[in-house]
């Protein structure tokens, strides 16, 4: 292990070391010069002498050392704290540097900090007020209106309580116009005032003349009390002409913007609630005398209609910056309204007042009634017009935006709301998207946004006048539409080519427009020469090159369906065969617009398919009608010997030819037994060639079922030979009283039973027990037959669901044979059904159901 890493170098100073170095060679020399002089005490007297040595020189090292370092941690303390203290005059000094900065900012600047009492930065003037306080500067009611004051003071509340950001107008008591914005950050909140009223000269324009004339004499009566000049005052705000409203006693209760950026312009300010006044008492005097002689005359000559006072137009001008002015006044019931107008000197400078003011409103029309969103700034990038597609595709529906924002403001707004382009680098992005002020010429630039949407903006500058007009086009559906589109063409592209089909898609001059990589392999065509839309000419060209036999015939051929403009036209479908042994066949289809759509599929092997399968369907037709007509003829022939030789079994078994012998007597029932299974195979074998053939009927009668039970055991017992010795086997039928009625086939049901009986005895062991159950209703007759055999077999499952294989299970056991199979055909044809289940506790049992009639099946049927 590497000490350096335990134990860090420790540095001394240099007369350190020699002093520990001298010390060490005198401990050293002395020890030494002992051990000269007596050399036997080295072990005693060695170690006695440099103990006391060793351990002052340690207590010297770990002095020294601590003193060091103490002397070194103090100095780096000390060099910690002028550093902090460097640091924190430099915040102060730019703290000192911020507040200033804000302090000759236009604005007022509110902070509420957790915990803090709330700072103001600014100066109260900027704002038109003189020597106003915290306290009243936070009071909001105290110098704003009373709804202004609310709607300030519930901003800031949700503000400082939720972090709602907002952005309003106020109007203070003087008549100013603020713009308060407020926004939290972090646990700060901070609210900036600014003024936002306009106080440059603003030219007084006939429209608004004749506006200011209307709300002064004709709109407004005399019954107006001072009270109701509170409605009036909105529409006084909205002139350009300077306006104001005096009371009873000649004061000035009101004015507009417009008169109070006169006063300013005459070295004239208000404070809260006190407006100056431009005329002189003598002159106010002058103007209410006037009115109330106006008053009485007008009450003179109309008394029907009350005291009314019409405009009094002075002839007093006053002369300033902006030209020459008219004085207008009106008088109600407590007070006066009074307004500047502009007198024209000539009729000129009238047409391009009226101009300008035409052009402004029409300007603005124009704007609002854009289907686009529009929005325009001046050349100082203030905003000057914007319509209501602007206004609702931003959703600014708190009334924040509003003419004479910065659009710095605005981009800033959106991009909190995340209204804009998501970019790596925002300044850089604003600073490139500014730059439209200085361009020449029309510029688009694409924004997607992160909400989906995306528009084009198009930036055009304003000639001459400078600034910048923005419209927007939202092409968020568009985009979306072509990207369906695309995804739709590569979607039926790649469905197109993954056709087995050739297809191939003509305009209506022949060339080709679509078509998939299989056409070029049916037809051995390059792709490449497919791609560039040849004529149908050029195909068939092409197609004589790649299948010189007949390629150029079938094209055209195929160019009379394909180039074919008759209305009528149907389509059509048929098969080529070439000449290299191929088989396509093809289809023309006619498309809605013109066009032709011809489709080819190579059939070559499955029509090869379909003709072997014809040939070997023809041969298999053959040899089942071959088959037919074998087994009914070798049956005819099998059952003419087969007559012969019961006949003679029966008169041999006879006492007419002479007594037999017991040998005899048995070899002539083996033949007799024999003779009968023959017989009934070959008729269970002719009935079962009629039932799939389908030509098999039923001869339906009303039958007894112990009759038909009994047939079918004297059937059995001339079937069935037991060897010498052997018990025989126990048959036990058990029939209901009374027998239910039973319409069927006789001659089948004997079969049916025959065969059940036979193959429950094949299975069973010698002496055994087969029951015959039968059961019955209105509706169905059950037949149940339980043997004690081996049980189910697999002979008689095949037996239930297809032909008898016929394997042997014993020497007596010859398989279930055909007999079983019989029996299924035998049921179904009358309409009923079988089932094999196992019996308790060995062997199996059979349950065959049979309609009890069943000529009522077979008529339902029918």
């Amino acid at each position: 292990m590497n000490s350096a890493r335990i134990f860090p170098t420790i540095y001394f100073p240099t007369f350190f070391k020699s002093g520990v170095t001298i010390l060490l060679s005198a401990g050293i020399t002395s020890n030494a010069f002992s051990q000269e002089s007596s050399p036997e005490l080295i072990n005693t007297n060695m170690a006695m002498d440099s103990a006391p040595l060793i351990i002052g020189l340690g207590a010297v090292v770990f002095a020294v050392l601590a003193m060091f370092l103490v002397l070194r941690a103090k100095k780096k303390n000390i060099q910690i704290q002028t550093m902090g203290q460097n640091q924190v005059a430099q915040l102060r000094a730019q703290l000192d540097e911020y507040e200033a900065i804000l302090s000759c900012m236009p604005e007022i600047t509110l902070l509420w900090q957790s915990g803090q009492s709330p700072q103001v930065f600014g100066r109260p003037e900027i704002l038109g007020f003189e020597n106003v306080s915290m306290d009243i500067l936070l009071n909001f009611d105290q110098w704003l209106g009373q709804n202004d004051g609310a709607k300030l003071a519930t901003g800031v509340k949700l503000l400082r309580q939720n972090g709602h950001n907002f952005a309003i107008s106020v109007r203070t008591t003087n008549g100013r116009i603020l713009r308060a914005v407020g926004e939290a950050t972090g646990g700060t909140s901070i609210v900036r005032l600014r003024n936002a009223t306009d106080l440059s000269p603003q030219s007084t324009t006939p429209a608004s003349t004749n506006l200011t004339s209307n709300i002064v004499s004709q709109n407004y009566t005399s019954d107006m009390s001072a009270s109701h000049t509170t409605y009036i005052r909105p529409a006084l705000e909205m002139l350009l002409e300077p306006a104001w409203v005096r009371n009873a006693d000649g004061k000035i209760d009101f004015a507009n913007q417009a008169y109070m950026a006169l006063c300013e312009q005459s070295g004239m300010k208000g404070s809260l609630n006190k407006f100056p006044d431009i005329f002189t008492p003598t002159q106010v005097k002058a103007q209410l005398d006037a009115l109330h002689a106006q008053r009485q005359s007008d009450a003179q000559h109309r008394p029907q209609r009350g005291a009314q006072a019409g405009a009094v137009r002075l002839s007093q001008k006053m002369s300033g910056p902006e030209g020459d002015r008219e004085l207008v006044l009106s008088s109600f019931e407590d007070g006066s309204i009074g307004y500047l107008r502009h007198v024209f000197n000539t009729q000129d400078e009238q047409n391009i007042a009226e101009l300008h003011i035409a052009n402004s409103l029409q300007a603005d029309w124009v704007i609002d009634t854009l289907a686009g969103p529009t929005i325009v700034f001046d050349q100082e990038g203030k905003l000057k017009r914007f319509n209501t597609a602007y206004r609702e595709l931003f959703r600014f529906s708190d009334g924040w935006l509003a003419t004479g924002l910065n659009e710095r403001e605005i981009l800033d707004r959106l991009r909190r709301e995340k209204q804009l382009p998501t970019v790596s680098n925002y300044r850089e992005w604003r600073q490139t998207h500014l730059e439209a002020y200085k361009m020449s010429a029309q510029r688009k630039e694409d924004w997607h946004l992160a909400d989906g949407r995306s528009f084009v903006v198009t930036a055009t500058p304003i000639a001459n006048k400078g600034g910048v007009i923005y419209q927007f086009e939202d092409v968020s559906g568009r985009l979306r539409l072509e990207s369906a589109n695309k995804a739709m063409l590569n979607v039926q592209r790649q469905t197109l080519n993954a056709l087995s089909e050739g297809v191939a898609v003509f305009s209506t001059d022949g060339r080709l427009r679509l078509h998939n990589p299989r056409l070029s392999s049916i037809w051995k065509l390059p792709m490449n020469e497919l791609g560039l839309s040849p004529h149908v000419d050029s195909i068939a060209l092409a197609c004589g090159h790649s299948i010189p036999e007949d390629g150029e015939e079938i094209w055209q051929d195929l160019k009379k369906g394909i180039i074919d403009l008759d209305p009528s036209r149907k389509d059509t479908s048929g098969r080529i065969k070439r000449q290299d042994g191929r088989l396509i066949d093809y289809a023309i289809v006619r498309l809605a617009d013109y066009q032709t759509m011809i489709t080819f599929v190579d059939v070559t092997k499955s029509a090869n398919f379909e003709h072997v399968l014809k040939e070997r369907n023809d041969a298999l037709v053959t040899a089942d009608a071959l088959k037919d007509a074998f087994i009914q003829n070798v049956s005819y022939e099998f059952r003419s010997p087969l007559t012969s030789i019961i006949g003679f079994a029966d008169l041999m078994a006879s006492d007419n030819t002479g007594p037999l012998t017991d040998q005899q007597r048995n070899y002539i029932d083996y033949i007799r037994s024999s003779s009968a299974a023959l017989g009934t195979l070959i008729d269970g074998i002719l009935d079962l060639t009629n039932v799939e053939a389908g030509i098999a009927e039923l001869d339906l009668q009303e039958l007894n079922i112990a009759k038909l039970i009994e047939d079918a055991k004297t059937g059995f017992s001339a079937t069935l030979v037991r060897a010498d010795g052997m018990p025989p086997l126990n048959l036990v039928v058990t029939l209901p009283d009374p027998l239910p009625r039973f319409v069927a086939d006789g001659a089948r049901v004997v079969q049916i039973l025959y065969n059940l009986i036979s193959n429950a005895a094949k299975f069973s062991e010698p002496g055994a027990q087969i029951s015959l159950d039968v059961e019955g209703n209105n509706e169905w007759i059950r037949f149940t037959i339980k043997d004690e055999g081996v049980g189910i077999t697999r002979e008689l499952e095949d037996a239930l669901t297809g032909a008898d294989q016929g394997r042997s299970l014993k020497s007596l056991q010859r398989g279930a044979g055909i007999g079983l199979t019989i029996v299924k055909a035998f049921v179904e044809l009358h309409g009923g059904n079988l089932a094999i289940i196992p019996n308790t506790p060995r062997g199996s049992q059979v349950i065959v159901n049979l309609p009890a009639d069943a000529s009522k099946l077979i008529e339902q049927t029918a």
